[in-house]
């Protein structure tokens, strides 16, 4: 963990990562397209509540990416991170050294419940394009002791499909010693929502408010305000509410934007590029039956890029311990200000101008953008502030041919 204001860049040069990503895949899937579980269109999710430091949860790939429905948690150590296989894939094709290639990208159409996109061998959810489609319930929340991964919406599920269901799953981590083979998934429903849930084209972008015991739902969507969705986690239903949504169907790219939660001032974020500067729009959740409270007006525009760009990503996030709002990737003319983050403060009455200031990194240090040459895969909700390393944690695209790279910087004030 660097010091408050710094950045510290993890490799496995240097010790600090003690694998690769594409280590955790077994032998009946092949490792270079295991990559594709975090590099396309998908996403991680912290997990505050695995092991000492906790981690975070890889989910993902579908269809542009991989049949891969393993999961993975990189866990955080005193010294290093090691990436961990902690929930076997579904051996589509079988489980032998021969199956690898098809395991991974073959048509597995005939063993896909469509209902549920779910395996019909094992019962495992398909791997979808997790964008940022997936919460971390911790144990105060009804969660499993080491926290449990819950998806309660998915699209683009398994290779070459543009299918997904409105269903709901989650694998609970009890511990952080089990091995993948003895860990499942469960179908949290016996039914998916209706046609009445309406419009959910992917991206999707869910955010758990535990005050509500609600997973917020928001798809990419056209180019105007949606309807409030959610999934209401005591009755296991999803719920259309009677409020105007968040207008990201707007976005400068399909896979841009954030949603998070903001418990201190019982508030839910989107943050997404329109015509590229930044925009953030904010709801109140502590109403039953919340809709669009408005747009902020920043004191300085902050230009930012589509994260499907990899040469023009940009990221944030919510940190509790400095209450502010972290910006990665906001640019200066045509060139990225790689050397600073900015920090949007939320006033206490929200309409009026939320100040953004740019907080340089330390000296010669550089969070810069990921390897265009592996194109894809920047989504915003892989950077998050982890409160256990009081760093945001962040591990842009993973290698499949050689090394690793994560970025953790620690926010001034922390």
């Amino acid at each position: 963990m660097p010091a408050a204001g710094q950045l510290a860049v993890l490799t496995n040069g240097n010790g600090r990562l003690a694998n690769r990503f594409r280590d955790t895949c077994p032998n009946y899937y092949d490792a270079e397209n295991s990559a594709k579980v975090v590099n396309d269109y998908s996403t991680s999710f912290k997990n505050p509540y695995w092991g000492f430091y906790g981690g975070q949860v890889f989910f993902g790939g579908g269809h542009a990416g991989t049949n891969n429905n393993m999961v993975v948690v990189a866990e955080y150590g005193q010294a290093s991170i090691t990436f961990k296989r902690v929930c076997d894939p579904t051996p589509w094709f079988g489980t032998s050294a021969a199956a690898q290639t098809d395991n991974a990208t073959g048509n597995a159409n005939s063993k896909l419940n469509f209902t549920y996109y779910e395996s019909t061998i094992d019962g495992k959810p398909g791997s979808p394009h997790s964008y940022a489609s997936g919460d971390i319930i911790g144990p105060e929340h009804g969660g499993a002791a080491s926290g449990t991964f819950i998806q309660v919406i998915a699209a683009a599920v398994n290779y070459a499909n543009d299918g997904g269901a409105v269903a709901a799953h989650k694998i609970d981590f009890a511990d952080t010693t089990s091995a993948p083979s003895a860990r499942t998934w469960q179908r949290v429903t016996n039914s998916t929502a209706g046609a009445s849930f309406g419009d959910w084209p992917a991206p999707l972008y869910t955010a758990f408010v535990p005050s509500q015991n609600r997973i917020y739902i928001t798809p990419n969507g056209p180019n105007v305000q949606g309807v409030v969705r959610w999934f209401d986690l005591a009755t296991r239903t999803w719920v259309v509410g009677s409020g105007i949504g968040f207008s990201n169907g707007e976005s400068d790219g399909f896979d841009s934007g954030v949603m998070f939660h903001v418990p201190s001032r019982s508030l839910l974020l989107f943050l997404y590029p329109f015509n590229g500067l930044l925009k953030v729009q904010w709801m109140d959740v502590s109403k039953a039956q919340p809709t669009l409270g408005g747009t902020a007006t920043l004191s300085q525009s902050l230009r930012v890029g589509p994260s499907a760009s990899t040469t023009n990503w940009s990221a944030a996030c919510w940190c509790p311990l400095n209450n502010r709002i972290i910006v990665a990737g906001v640019f200066a003319g045509s060139v990225m200000d790689s050397t600073a983050v900015y920090e949007i403060a939320i006033p206490t009455t929200l309409s009026t101008t939320w100040a953004a200031e740019r907080v340089p990194l330390g000296a010669g240090q550089s969070l810069v953008p990921p390897d265009h040459q592996l194109d894809r895969g920047v989504t915003w909700k892989k950077f998050f502030y982890d409160e256990k390393v009081r760093s945001i944690v962040y591990f842009p695209l993973a290698s499949p041919d050689g090394n690793d790279t994560v970025y953790v910087y620690r926010p001034r004030f922390t």
